[in-house]
């Protein structure tokens, strides 16, 4: 089995960015993640993802497309469902470490859905954090192992 990725929500929206370099590696890693069981993202990746895609600035879809994208792409991706402990396990990551509470609470999805790497690029890039890698995927030489 190979190593299982979380992905972060920045991740899914640069592939409608206007940086071509990160518009491009975001479509190649989605691309991956629909292809393959690697990939996965929580139920607070498709409430942020959602919530940007719909603001006005922005309006990368309207609500119609966004159920699709939804249905076809994020909801497939989504294991991570939270519990009542799981905003204990959220709190006591941002107590331990620092992290802002909605970071917190990415990574504890992460760690509970046993996996090995987090794509990302607000958190801290190249850092091992409770036997989870923090990777930038947008950073120059980084590359999973």
């Amino acid at each position: 089995m190979s190593a299982r990725i979380f992905l972060d929500t920045n991740i899914l929206l640069y592939q409608f960015g206007e940086d071509g370099d990160k518009r491009a590696k975001a479509i190649d890693i989605l691309d991956q993640a629909v292809k393959t069981d690697n990939y996965v993202i929580s139920y607070q990746v498709i409430q942020e993802f959602s919530n940007v895609a719909l603001n006005e600035k922005r309006k990368y879809f309207s609500v119609q497309e966004l159920k699709s994208y939804l249905q076809d792409i994020l909801i497939p991706l989504c294991k991570f469902y939270p519990s009542s402990d799981f905003y204990l396990e959220g709190l006591r990551i941002k107590n331990k470490y620092k992290y802002c509470f909605y970071d917190s609470l990415i990574l504890a999805a992460a760690i509970r859905l046993g996996c090995s790497h987090i794509y990302s690029e607000d958190l801290h890039s190249d850092q091992k954090f409770e036997g989870l890698q923090i990777q930038n995927p947008f950073k120059t030489g980084s590359k999973k192992k």
